[in-house]
C-alpha cells in the first residue's frame, strides 16, 4: 500500500507529539515496524500512522526494510554523535583520575555510562597484573549483574527498574534476587556505591561508585581485583579509593 504524500500536513503540538513517539519506538530490540503495527502501538488510525511514517521517510530518518515495514536510517546515527558531543568529555576527564587509582592499587578501573537497557565501559585503564575481565570497552553488559552496572540501574526509577527486570528476576538465584529489590538498589543509590562478589566473572570482586552531574547520575568508575588477593582491609583501602574518584570527577563535571 503506497504511502499518501507528505501534503497531508502534521500539525500542532499533539501531532508532533505523536509523531516523534513514532520514531522513538525504533529501539534495538524493535528496529522495525509496519504501519499497522505503530498504529496500534500508539493507539493511532492507520490513515495518521501513514502521514507520520510518509514525514518521517521525507527527512530521511526512515526508510523501507523488508515485508513492508519501515527502519530507521544511518542519519540518526548523526544524532547519536551530537548526543556524545554536547556531553561533558567524561573519558578524558576521567583518564588521569582513573590512572591515580590504577596505579596505587594496581588493579584495573573502569567508567561505564548507561544507554538504554544496557551498560557500557567508556573507558578502562589496565592493571599491571593481567586481569581476565568481561567488561571491555564499548561492550554493552546488562545492568543487574556487576557492581558498575548495579550503580546505574539503582539510579534510574522504581517503575523503570521494574520493566527492566521484569524477564529477568526469575531466572536469578534468590541471592542475586536480593541486592536487586526496591530496598536494596534504593539504599544503594543512596549510598552511591556497592560491590560485588563473582557476579560477572568466576572469583573476581568489584566496587563501584556514582558519577553524578549537577545531581544526577551519569557514570560508574569502580574496579575490579580477584578475591585471592583482596582481603577485606585491601578492599576498604579499593572502596575509598574509588568513592573518592567518583567524587572528584563528579566535582569536575558540575563545571560544565
Amino acid at each position: 500500500m503506497p504511502i499518501p504524500s507528505s501534503h497531508n500536513k502534521v500539525s500542532g503540538a499533539g501531532s508532533s507529539r505523536k509523531l516523534l513517539s513514532a520514531l522513538l519506538c525504533f529501539t534495538e530490540e524493535r528496529p522495525t515496524w509496519t504501519v499497522a503495527d505503530l498504529a496500534t502501538e500508539l493507539d493511532l488510525s492507520v490513515t495518521s500512522t501513514y502521514r507520520y511514517v510518509a514525514l518521517l521517510r521525507e527527512v530521511g530518518l526512515l526508510d523501507s526494510a523488508a515485508q513492508n515495514s519501515y527502519r530507521v536510517t544511518d542519519l540518526v546515527l548523526s544524532l547519536a554523535r551530537a548526543c556524545e558531543a554536547a556531553q561533558a568529555p567524561l573519558a578524558e576527564i576521567g583518564l588521569p583520575i582513573m590512572t591515580r587509582v590504577r596505579d596505587e592499587i594496581d588493579e584495573t578501573v573502569l567508567i561505564a555510562r548507561r544507554g538504554g537497557d544496557a551498560a557500557y565501559c567508556v573507558d578502562r585503564v589496565e592493571s599491571r597484573r593481567p586481569v581476565r575481565l568481561q567488561f571491555d570497552k564499548g561492550q554493552a553488559m546488562s545492568l543487574h549483574a556487576g557492581s558498575l552496572s548495579r550503580i546505574l540501574l539503582a539510579s534510574m526509577s522504581r517503575s523503570e527498574r521494574a520493566a527492566h527486570l521484569a524477564a529477568i528476576l526469575p531466572a536469578l538465584p534468590s541471592a542475586r534476587i536480593t541486592m536487586l529489590t526496591d530496598e536494596a538498589l534504593d539504599r544503594t543509590q543512596a549510598e552511591g556505591w556497592t560491590e560485588s562478589f563473582e557476579e560477572v566473572d568466576e572469583g573476581i570482586w568489584g566496587c563501584a561508585a556514582a558519577i553524578t552531574s549537577h545531581g544526577a547520575v551519569v557514570a560508574s568508575i569502580g574496579t575490579a581485583a580477584p578475591i585471592f588477593r583482596s582481603d577485606q582491609t585491601r578492599r576498604d583501602r579499593m572502596i575509598e579509593l574509588i568513592r573518592g574518584a567518583a567524587a572528584e570527577i563528579s566535582e569536575l563535571l558540575d563545571q560544565y
